[in-house]
Protein backbone atom coordinates (compact mmCIF):
# COMPACT_ATOMS: atom_id res chain seq x y z
CA UNK A 1 0.00 0.00 0.00
CA UNK A 2 0.95 3.30 -0.84
CA UNK A 3 2.49 5.68 2.24
CA UNK A 4 1.28 9.26 2.94
CA UNK A 5 2.83 12.54 3.91
CA UNK A 6 2.70 16.03 4.67
CA UNK A 7 5.19 18.85 4.85
CA UNK A 8 6.04 22.49 4.29
CA UNK A 9 7.31 23.27 1.32
CA UNK A 10 9.93 25.66 2.96
CA UNK A 11 11.42 25.82 6.78
CA UNK A 12 9.73 28.96 8.21
CA UNK A 13 7.13 31.53 6.78
CA UNK A 14 3.56 31.19 5.29
CA UNK A 15 3.87 28.76 2.54
CA UNK A 16 1.90 25.73 1.15
CA UNK A 17 1.71 22.00 2.61
CA UNK A 18 3.31 19.49 0.08
CA UNK A 19 2.60 15.80 -0.36
CA UNK A 20 4.79 12.68 -0.75
CA UNK A 21 3.20 9.63 -1.95
CA UNK A 22 4.97 6.98 -1.99
CA UNK A 23 4.95 3.12 -3.37
CA UNK A 24 7.41 1.52 -2.05
CA UNK A 25 10.52 2.15 -3.73
CA UNK A 26 9.21 1.80 -7.31
CA UNK A 27 7.40 5.24 -7.71
CA UNK A 28 7.02 8.63 -5.86
CA UNK A 29 5.43 11.96 -6.20
CA UNK A 30 5.99 15.29 -4.37
CA UNK A 31 3.37 17.79 -5.28
CA UNK A 32 1.33 20.64 -3.67
CA UNK A 33 -1.66 19.84 -2.11
CA UNK A 34 -3.12 23.61 -2.55
CA UNK A 35 -3.76 24.29 1.55
CA UNK A 36 -1.13 26.43 2.84
CA UNK A 37 0.07 26.60 6.80
CA UNK A 38 0.72 30.21 8.24
CA UNK A 39 3.87 29.08 9.68
CA UNK A 40 5.91 26.63 8.58
CA UNK A 41 8.27 26.29 11.73
CA UNK A 42 5.31 25.10 13.70
CA UNK A 43 5.54 21.80 11.89
CA UNK A 44 7.34 19.30 13.49
CA UNK A 45 8.35 15.91 11.72
CA UNK A 46 5.01 15.33 9.97
CA UNK A 47 2.99 16.80 12.86
CA UNK A 48 2.21 20.14 14.22
CA UNK A 49 3.84 21.51 16.96
CA UNK A 50 2.25 24.92 17.19
CA UNK A 51 -1.03 25.97 18.92
CA UNK A 52 -1.98 29.19 17.07
CA UNK A 53 -6.08 28.53 16.16
CA UNK A 54 -4.99 27.90 12.02
CA UNK A 55 -3.68 24.79 13.19
CA UNK A 56 -6.67 22.34 13.80
CA UNK A 57 -8.28 23.52 10.58
CA UNK A 58 -5.35 22.50 8.39
CA UNK A 59 -4.60 18.95 10.06
CA UNK A 60 -8.51 18.03 9.63
CA UNK A 61 -8.08 19.42 5.91
CA UNK A 62 -4.81 17.42 5.13
CA UNK A 63 -6.69 13.96 6.96
CA UNK A 64 -9.32 14.29 5.06
CA UNK A 65 -7.10 15.03 2.01
CA UNK A 66 -5.62 11.42 3.00
CA UNK A 67 -8.88 9.65 3.12
CA UNK A 68 -9.62 10.78 -0.13
CA UNK A 69 -6.51 9.67 -1.59
CA UNK A 70 -6.54 6.43 0.06
CA UNK A 71 -9.99 5.97 -1.22
CA UNK A 72 -8.75 6.77 -4.77
CA UNK A 73 -5.85 4.35 -4.34
CA UNK A 74 -8.39 1.36 -3.16
CA UNK A 75 -10.40 2.21 -6.41
CA UNK A 76 -7.82 1.89 -8.37
CA UNK A 77 -6.33 -1.51 -6.49
CA UNK A 78 -9.78 -3.99 -6.96
CA UNK A 79 -9.81 -2.33 -10.42
CA UNK A 80 -8.62 -4.99 -13.06
CA UNK A 81 -7.94 -3.01 -15.76
CA UNK A 82 -5.65 -0.60 -13.57
CA UNK A 83 -2.68 -0.54 -11.49
CA UNK A 84 -1.06 1.68 -8.98
CA UNK A 85 2.08 1.55 -10.96
CA UNK A 86 0.34 3.40 -14.21
CA UNK A 87 -0.24 6.77 -11.94
CA UNK A 88 1.27 9.97 -13.16
CA UNK A 89 1.29 13.02 -11.35
CA UNK A 90 -1.36 14.41 -13.59
CA UNK A 91 -4.01 11.61 -12.29
CA UNK A 92 -2.94 13.05 -8.86
CA UNK A 93 -3.06 16.31 -9.69
CA UNK A 94 -6.49 15.57 -10.55
CA UNK A 95 -7.47 14.08 -7.17
CA UNK A 96 -6.21 16.76 -4.91
CA UNK A 97 -7.61 19.68 -7.36
CA UNK A 98 -11.28 17.58 -6.79
CA UNK A 99 -11.08 17.44 -3.39
CA UNK A 100 -9.96 21.37 -3.26
CA UNK A 101 -13.27 22.06 -5.02
CA UNK A 102 -15.40 19.98 -2.50
CA UNK A 103 -15.38 22.97 0.06
CA UNK A 104 -18.67 24.39 -0.26
CA UNK A 105 -18.40 28.07 -1.92
CA UNK A 106 -21.22 29.47 -0.38
CA UNK A 107 -22.01 31.79 2.27
CA UNK A 108 -20.44 30.04 4.83
CA UNK A 109 -22.74 31.24 8.00
CA UNK A 110 -26.29 30.23 6.59
CA UNK A 111 -27.96 26.91 7.05
CA UNK A 112 -29.85 26.57 3.69
CA UNK A 113 -26.70 26.75 1.49
CA UNK A 114 -24.26 25.04 3.60
CA UNK A 115 -26.70 22.28 3.76
CA UNK A 116 -28.02 22.07 -0.14
CA UNK A 117 -23.81 21.59 -0.49
CA UNK A 118 -23.30 18.77 2.48
CA UNK A 119 -26.01 16.79 0.09
CA UNK A 120 -24.68 17.36 -3.18
CA UNK A 121 -21.25 16.31 -0.97
CA UNK A 122 -22.47 12.96 0.07
CA UNK A 123 -22.59 11.00 -2.99
CA UNK A 124 -18.74 11.31 -2.58
CA UNK A 125 -19.10 9.99 0.87
CA UNK A 126 -18.08 6.48 2.28
CA UNK A 127 -19.11 4.74 5.44
CA UNK A 128 -16.97 1.77 6.79
CA UNK A 129 -18.99 -1.03 7.89
CA UNK A 130 -17.20 -4.40 9.21
CA UNK A 131 -13.78 -2.71 7.64
CA UNK A 132 -15.43 -2.36 4.47
CA UNK A 133 -16.10 1.13 2.81
CA UNK A 134 -19.08 1.33 1.18
CA UNK A 135 -20.67 4.32 -0.83
CA UNK A 136 -23.63 5.70 0.57
CA UNK A 137 -26.98 4.27 -0.57
CA UNK A 138 -29.24 6.86 -2.75
CA UNK A 139 -31.83 6.17 -0.52
CA UNK A 140 -29.93 7.61 2.15
CA UNK A 141 -29.03 10.84 0.12
CA UNK A 142 -32.61 11.21 -0.85
CA UNK A 143 -33.48 11.54 2.75
CA UNK A 144 -31.36 14.94 3.57
CA UNK A 145 -32.25 16.33 -0.28
CA UNK A 146 -36.20 15.69 1.40
CA UNK A 147 -35.42 17.33 4.74
CA UNK A 148 -33.26 20.56 3.15
CA UNK A 149 -36.60 20.90 1.05
CA UNK A 150 -38.11 21.10 4.23
CA UNK A 151 -35.79 23.77 6.03
CA UNK A 152 -36.39 25.99 2.54
CA UNK A 153 -40.28 25.97 3.46
CA UNK A 154 -39.64 26.80 7.18
CA UNK A 155 -37.07 29.34 6.31
CA UNK A 156 -39.94 31.20 4.01
CA UNK A 157 -42.06 30.72 6.80
CA UNK A 158 -39.60 32.92 8.97
CA UNK A 159 -39.17 35.09 6.03
CA UNK A 160 -35.63 35.44 6.93
CA UNK A 161 -32.37 33.30 6.29
CA UNK A 162 -31.35 31.33 9.01
CA UNK A 163 -27.64 31.19 9.99
CA UNK A 164 -25.87 27.93 11.43
CA UNK A 165 -24.49 30.17 14.72
CA UNK A 166 -28.42 30.95 15.12
CA UNK A 167 -29.08 27.19 15.92
CA UNK A 168 -29.88 26.05 19.12
CA UNK A 169 -32.75 24.01 21.52
CA UNK A 170 -34.87 27.33 21.31
CA UNK A 171 -34.71 27.52 17.58
CA UNK A 172 -35.13 23.70 17.20
CA UNK A 173 -38.66 23.87 19.55
CA UNK A 174 -39.81 26.12 17.24
CA UNK A 175 -38.76 24.15 14.22
CA UNK A 176 -40.91 21.46 15.84
CA UNK A 177 -43.77 23.05 16.64
CA UNK A 178 -43.88 24.62 12.90
CA UNK A 179 -43.53 20.72 11.74
CA UNK A 180 -46.59 19.43 13.72
CA UNK A 181 -48.61 22.78 13.21
CA UNK A 182 -47.85 23.00 9.59
CA UNK A 183 -46.96 19.86 8.33
CA UNK A 184 -48.59 17.82 10.52
CA UNK A 185 -46.24 15.22 10.64
CA UNK A 186 -45.48 12.19 13.40
CA UNK A 187 -43.39 12.01 16.59
CA UNK A 188 -40.50 9.84 14.75
CA UNK A 189 -40.39 11.83 11.36
CA UNK A 190 -39.92 15.04 13.67
CA UNK A 191 -37.32 13.22 15.44
CA UNK A 192 -35.71 11.99 12.72
CA UNK A 193 -35.46 15.38 11.18
CA UNK A 194 -33.63 16.78 14.54
CA UNK A 195 -31.27 14.31 13.80
CA UNK A 196 -30.41 15.22 10.39
CA UNK A 197 -30.39 18.81 11.85
CA UNK A 198 -27.37 17.65 13.94
CA UNK A 199 -25.95 15.81 11.85
CA UNK A 200 -25.63 18.73 9.31
CA UNK A 201 -24.30 20.76 11.95
CA UNK A 202 -21.59 19.03 13.17
CA UNK A 203 -20.40 18.39 9.77
CA UNK A 204 -20.28 22.34 9.46
CA UNK A 205 -18.09 23.08 12.70
CA UNK A 206 -15.78 19.90 11.00
CA UNK A 207 -15.41 22.39 8.14
CA UNK A 208 -14.55 24.96 10.39
CA UNK A 209 -17.48 26.67 10.15
CA UNK A 210 -18.91 28.92 13.13
CA UNK A 211 -21.77 27.36 14.70
CA UNK A 212 -23.62 27.83 18.07
CA UNK A 213 -21.49 25.18 20.24
CA UNK A 214 -25.24 24.20 22.25
CA UNK A 215 -25.92 22.48 18.90
CA UNK A 216 -24.83 19.76 21.13
CA UNK A 217 -27.44 19.22 23.60
CA UNK A 218 -29.93 18.51 19.81
CA UNK A 219 -31.06 15.09 20.36
CA UNK A 220 -33.35 13.10 18.44
CA UNK A 221 -36.23 10.98 19.83
CA UNK A 222 -38.77 8.72 18.80
CA UNK A 223 -42.31 7.94 20.14
CA UNK A 224 -42.88 4.73 21.92
CA UNK A 225 -42.69 1.60 20.22
CA UNK A 226 -45.35 -0.88 20.40
CA UNK A 227 -45.01 -4.02 18.30
CA UNK A 228 -47.92 -5.63 16.95
CA UNK A 229 -47.40 -9.31 16.07
CA UNK A 230 -49.56 -12.29 15.30
CA UNK A 231 -49.26 -15.07 17.93
CA UNK A 232 -48.89 -19.04 16.19
CA UNK A 233 -52.31 -19.82 17.45
CA UNK A 234 -53.72 -16.44 15.86
CA UNK A 235 -51.89 -17.80 12.25
CA UNK A 236 -53.34 -20.91 12.49
CA UNK A 237 -56.73 -19.16 13.24
CA UNK A 238 -56.08 -17.42 9.53
CA UNK A 239 -55.01 -20.17 7.86
CA UNK A 240 -57.79 -22.38 8.36
CA UNK A 241 -60.36 -19.22 7.65
CA UNK A 242 -61.74 -19.38 4.46
CA UNK A 243 -61.17 -16.63 2.28
CA UNK A 244 -64.60 -15.13 0.20
CA UNK A 245 -62.56 -13.64 -2.46
CA UNK A 246 -59.77 -14.47 -4.73
CA UNK A 247 -57.72 -11.30 -3.55
CA UNK A 248 -58.57 -12.08 -0.25
CA UNK A 249 -57.21 -15.46 -1.04
CA UNK A 250 -53.65 -14.28 -2.56
CA UNK A 251 -53.62 -11.54 0.75
CA UNK A 252 -53.52 -14.09 2.70
CA UNK A 253 -51.36 -16.21 1.67
CA UNK A 254 -48.94 -13.58 1.45
CA UNK A 255 -49.36 -12.89 5.34
CA UNK A 256 -48.72 -16.05 6.11
CA UNK A 257 -45.27 -16.32 3.82
CA UNK A 258 -44.45 -13.32 5.75
CA UNK A 259 -44.98 -14.55 8.78
CA UNK A 260 -42.59 -17.37 8.24
CA UNK A 261 -40.06 -15.84 6.61
CA UNK A 262 -39.33 -12.34 8.16
CA UNK A 263 -38.75 -10.92 4.99
CA UNK A 264 -39.61 -7.10 4.23
CA UNK A 265 -42.15 -6.33 1.62
CA UNK A 266 -39.59 -4.65 -0.48
CA UNK A 267 -37.76 -8.40 -0.20
CA UNK A 268 -41.77 -9.82 -1.00
CA UNK A 269 -42.56 -8.12 -3.72
CA UNK A 270 -39.03 -9.32 -5.69
CA UNK A 271 -39.78 -13.12 -4.75
CA UNK A 272 -40.31 -15.27 -7.60
CA UNK A 273 -39.90 -19.22 -8.66
CA UNK A 274 -36.13 -18.62 -9.09
CA UNK A 275 -35.64 -17.65 -5.34
CA UNK A 276 -36.73 -21.44 -4.20
CA UNK A 277 -34.02 -23.36 -4.20
CA UNK A 278 -33.14 -26.87 -3.04
CA UNK A 279 -29.84 -27.13 -1.16
CA UNK A 280 -28.25 -30.05 0.41
CA UNK A 281 -31.60 -31.98 -0.04
CA UNK A 282 -33.57 -29.07 1.94
CA UNK A 283 -36.03 -26.44 0.72
CA UNK A 284 -34.75 -22.74 1.03
CA UNK A 285 -35.70 -19.82 -0.60
CA UNK A 286 -32.52 -18.08 -1.37
CA UNK A 287 -32.43 -14.24 -2.22
CA UNK A 288 -30.42 -10.72 -1.56
CA UNK A 289 -32.27 -8.53 0.89
CA UNK A 290 -32.82 -5.16 -1.08
CA UNK A 291 -32.47 -3.15 1.89
CA UNK A 292 -29.27 -4.54 3.24
CA UNK A 293 -28.28 -6.05 0.34
CA UNK A 294 -27.45 -9.43 2.58
CA UNK A 295 -27.65 -12.63 1.11
CA UNK A 296 -30.00 -14.93 3.15
CA UNK A 297 -31.32 -18.53 2.70
CA UNK A 298 -34.76 -19.18 4.48
CA UNK A 299 -35.86 -22.50 5.48
CA UNK A 300 -39.39 -22.95 4.01
CA UNK A 301 -41.66 -23.59 6.58
CA UNK A 302 -43.91 -26.30 5.84
CA UNK A 303 -46.76 -23.59 6.04
CA UNK A 304 -45.13 -21.63 3.55
CA UNK A 305 -44.63 -24.82 1.02
CA UNK A 306 -47.79 -25.40 1.48
CA UNK A 307 -48.77 -22.07 0.14
CA UNK A 308 -45.98 -22.55 -2.56
CA UNK A 309 -47.52 -25.77 -3.24
CA UNK A 310 -50.73 -23.62 -4.22
CA UNK A 311 -49.02 -21.87 -6.75
CA UNK A 312 -47.49 -24.56 -8.66
CA UNK A 313 -44.30 -24.09 -6.31
CA UNK A 314 -44.25 -20.23 -7.08
CA UNK A 315 -45.24 -17.56 -4.61
CA UNK A 316 -48.49 -15.67 -4.91
CA UNK A 317 -49.43 -13.47 -7.56
CA UNK A 318 -48.80 -9.72 -6.95
CA UNK A 319 -51.89 -7.54 -7.24
CA UNK A 320 -49.72 -4.87 -9.13
CA UNK A 321 -46.20 -4.71 -10.33
CA UNK A 322 -45.47 -1.76 -8.67
CA UNK A 323 -44.23 -1.64 -5.10
CA UNK A 324 -45.78 1.10 -3.45
CA UNK A 325 -49.19 0.39 -4.82
CA UNK A 326 -48.70 -3.38 -3.81
CA UNK A 327 -47.69 -2.73 -0.42
CA UNK A 328 -50.26 -0.11 -0.07
CA UNK A 329 -53.46 -2.84 -1.75
CA UNK A 330 -51.70 -5.79 0.78
CA UNK A 331 -52.07 -3.70 3.81
CA UNK A 332 -55.67 -2.61 2.84
CA UNK A 333 -56.65 -6.75 2.09
CA UNK A 334 -54.53 -8.44 4.95
CA UNK A 335 -56.37 -6.05 7.42
CA UNK A 336 -59.67 -7.75 5.86
CA UNK A 337 -58.44 -10.86 6.13
CA UNK A 338 -57.97 -10.13 9.92
CA UNK A 339 -61.10 -8.93 10.33
CA UNK A 340 -62.74 -12.00 9.11
CA UNK A 341 -60.62 -14.98 10.37
CA UNK A 342 -61.60 -13.05 14.35
CA UNK A 343 -58.53 -11.40 15.15
CA UNK A 344 -60.90 -8.37 16.63
CA UNK A 345 -59.18 -8.31 20.52
CA UNK A 346 -58.70 -5.23 21.67
CA UNK A 347 -54.74 -4.47 21.88
CA UNK A 348 -52.55 -1.20 22.31
CA UNK A 349 -51.14 0.50 19.49
CA UNK A 350 -50.96 3.37 17.01
CA UNK A 351 -54.10 3.82 14.25
CA UNK A 352 -54.16 6.80 11.80
CA UNK A 353 -51.13 8.28 14.22
CA UNK A 354 -53.21 7.85 17.32
CA UNK A 355 -52.05 5.78 20.26
CA UNK A 356 -54.76 3.79 21.87
CA UNK A 357 -56.74 0.57 22.27
CA UNK A 358 -57.85 -0.68 18.60
CA UNK A 359 -59.48 -4.35 17.33
CA UNK A 360 -56.17 -6.10 16.19
CA UNK A 361 -56.71 -6.26 12.74
CA UNK A 362 -57.19 -2.96 12.57
CA UNK A 363 -53.06 -2.49 13.34
CA UNK A 364 -52.02 -5.24 11.20
CA UNK A 365 -49.72 -4.12 8.12
CA UNK A 366 -47.24 -5.69 5.39
CA UNK A 367 -44.52 -5.12 8.16
CA UNK A 368 -46.46 -7.53 11.01
CA UNK A 369 -44.86 -10.27 9.51
CA UNK A 370 -41.60 -9.76 9.97
CA UNK A 371 -42.32 -8.90 13.32
CA UNK A 372 -44.38 -12.14 14.12
CA UNK A 373 -41.22 -14.31 12.99
CA UNK A 374 -39.01 -12.58 15.62
CA UNK A 375 -41.36 -12.24 18.02
CA UNK A 376 -42.65 -15.75 18.15
CA UNK A 377 -39.52 -17.59 17.34
CA UNK A 378 -37.52 -16.12 19.98
CA UNK A 379 -40.14 -17.11 22.50
CA UNK A 380 -39.33 -20.91 21.29
CA UNK A 381 -36.54 -22.01 23.91
CA UNK A 382 -34.87 -23.90 21.22
CA UNK A 383 -34.09 -21.54 18.99
CA UNK A 384 -31.11 -18.97 19.30
CA UNK A 385 -31.10 -15.43 19.00
CA UNK A 386 -28.53 -15.92 16.34
CA UNK A 387 -30.13 -18.34 14.50
CA UNK A 388 -33.46 -16.08 14.49
CA UNK A 389 -30.98 -12.99 13.32
CA UNK A 390 -29.74 -15.10 9.99
CA UNK A 391 -33.64 -15.40 8.66
CA UNK A 392 -34.72 -11.81 9.79
CA UNK A 393 -31.15 -10.23 8.48
CA UNK A 394 -30.46 -8.34 11.70
CA UNK A 395 -27.02 -7.33 12.01
CA UNK A 396 -26.50 -6.38 16.00
CA UNK A 397 -28.71 -8.38 18.89
CA UNK A 398 -29.45 -5.10 20.61
CA UNK A 399 -31.21 -4.17 16.85
CA UNK A 400 -32.72 -7.52 17.18
CA UNK A 401 -34.22 -6.85 20.83
CA UNK A 402 -35.23 -3.45 20.06
CA UNK A 403 -37.32 -5.29 17.48
CA UNK A 404 -39.61 -7.55 19.26
CA UNK A 405 -42.31 -7.62 21.66
CA UNK A 406 -41.49 -6.78 25.40
CA UNK A 407 -45.33 -7.10 26.29
CA UNK A 408 -45.93 -10.51 25.42
CA UNK A 409 -46.40 -13.10 28.38
CA UNK A 410 -44.99 -16.28 26.60
CA UNK A 411 -41.18 -15.68 27.80
CA UNK A 412 -42.46 -15.29 31.38
CA UNK A 413 -44.83 -18.22 30.92
CA UNK A 414 -41.48 -20.36 29.94
CA UNK A 415 -39.74 -19.10 32.70
CA UNK A 416 -41.79 -20.32 35.51
CA UNK A 417 -41.63 -23.92 33.42
CA UNK A 418 -38.21 -23.89 33.87
CA UNK A 419 -38.44 -22.63 37.65
CA UNK A 420 -40.57 -25.78 38.29
CA UNK A 421 -38.62 -28.45 36.03
CA UNK A 422 -35.56 -26.80 38.63
CA UNK A 423 -37.77 -27.39 41.64
CA UNK A 424 -39.03 -31.05 40.76
CA UNK A 425 -35.00 -31.87 40.10
CA UNK A 426 -34.07 -30.66 43.28
CA UNK A 427 -37.00 -32.91 45.04
CA UNK A 428 -35.57 -35.64 42.99
CA UNK A 429 -32.27 -35.39 44.46
CA UNK A 430 -33.43 -34.87 48.11
CA UNK A 431 -35.35 -37.71 48.20
CA UNK A 432 -34.36 -40.69 50.30
CA UNK A 433 -33.42 -43.74 48.36
CA UNK A 434 -34.30 -47.55 49.48
CA UNK A 435 -31.41 -49.68 49.29
CA UNK A 436 -32.49 -53.53 48.32
CA UNK A 437 -31.55 -56.12 51.11
CA UNK A 438 -31.11 -59.37 49.43
CA UNK A 439 -33.04 -62.26 50.73
CA UNK A 440 -30.48 -64.71 52.78
CA UNK A 441 -32.38 -67.82 51.36
CA UNK A 442 -31.27 -66.62 47.72
CA UNK A 443 -27.47 -67.03 49.36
Amino acid sequence: MAAISFHPHKKEGTCKMYLRLRFGRKKEFRMSTGLTIKEASDWGRYILKGTFKGNKTLVRRLEELRHSLEDYLDEIEKDKERNLLDLSSVDIKKRINRFNNSEPVVNKDLLIPFSEWYCKDLVNRTYRKNDVKHKLKQGTIDKYVNFTKILKEYQNSLKSEIKLADIDEVFVNKFLTYLTDVKSLSINTKGRYVKRLKTILKDAQIKGFKVNPQYVSIKGFQDETVVTFLTFEELDQIIETEMPTERLEIAKDWLIIACYTAQRISDLHRFSRKNIQTIQGGRYISAKQFKTKKNIEIPIHYKVDAVLNKYNNNFPPRYTDNEHSQRSMLSLYIKEVCRIAGIKEEVYGRYNGKMGYYPKYKLISPHTGRRSFASNFYNLPNWSIQEIMNITGHETERNFLAYISKEDPTLSRNARNKFDEMERADKEKKEPQLNVIKNASNQ
